[in-house]
């Protein structure tokens, strides 16, 4: 079993609003709880305690140093951070017994590739990202690894009772039908066909560029536009007498249709 990371920490005694000025010094504000023991304000290195943080997560078990009683068990229970920065703010530590076990969140490491992504042009859908577990503090891991060149065919599925683990230390309560991954056949991308449009008919609340507005059934078309099709001319308002009769009488205005 590797060594159990240390972090020294101090107690607190600055509380309250007036946490700002510990910040800025470099100094995280924190707190142990738990453990049937009443809550410990302390403080620690900001900077120290990042480092740390990328490579422990909320699974590696810590001991704390520089307190009276001698080091203190904690599990990493949450970490709180500016909003808009995503500066460290606070720390929740949870004190645990190394001879009871507790639960924890453990994150899935995905490994491998699959062939039914590589060959077979499949997707890859995850559907979880961490497992529930029950362990001795001591014994819980960092992450569990997945190894997805288990999924050679679409439709090949990963479940969580698929996970190797050593099932002496580590129980996991999460379903064993609970889906990790699975491949799945990419979708067709779907045709977006334009409507039809009948010849000789526009668009409903459309004028083609360059075309003129309809106009009433029997109307004259507007200047320079094409007479629509199978229909008959309108007179022209100077056009000249029929042969042998009285001149043509001139076509009434039809009204506009309106858009």
């Amino acid at each position: 079993m590797a060594e159990t990371p240390k972090l020294e920490v101090r107690p607190r005694t600055v509380l309250g609003k007036k946490v700002g000025a510990l910040r800025r010094d470099g100094r995280l504000p924190a707190v142990i709880f738990g453990g049937h023991a009443d809550s410990t304000p302390v403080e620690t290195d900001t900077s120290t305690f990042q480092k740390g943080y990328r490579r422990w997560g909320q699974t590696t078990l810590l001991s704390l140093t520089g307190l009276d009683g001698g080091e203190v068990p904690v599990l990493v229970h949450d970490v709180s951070r500016e909003p808009r920065t995503g500066s460290l703010l606070h720390v929740d530590f949870a004190r645990v017994s190394l001879t009871e076990k507790t639960h924890a969140e453990v994150p899935l490491h995905f490994t491998g590739e699959s062939p039914a992504v590589r060959t077979h042009g499949g997707v890859m859908v995850h559907a979880l990202s961490e497992v529930r577990i029950e362990a001795f503090p001591q014994d819980i891991p960092h992450q569990i690894e997945v190894d997805l060149s288990r999924i050679e065919q679409i439709e090949d599925t990963l479940y969580v009772r698929d996970l190797v683990v050593d099932a002496s230390k580590i129980e996991i309560l999460n379903d064993g039908d609970q889906v990790i991954a699975k491949a799945v056949a990419p979708r067709a991308e779907e045709e977006v066909k334009p409507a039809a449009v009948v010849e000789g008919e526009a668009i409903e609340g459309e004028v083609a560029e360059g075309e003129a507005a309809p106009t009433a059934a029997g109307a004259a078309p507007a200047a320079g536009a094409p007479a629509a099709k199978g229909a008959a001319p309108a007179a022209k308002a100077a056009a000249p007498a029929a042969k042998g009769g009285a001149p043509a009488p001139k076509a009434p205005a039809a009204e506009g249709k309106k858009g």
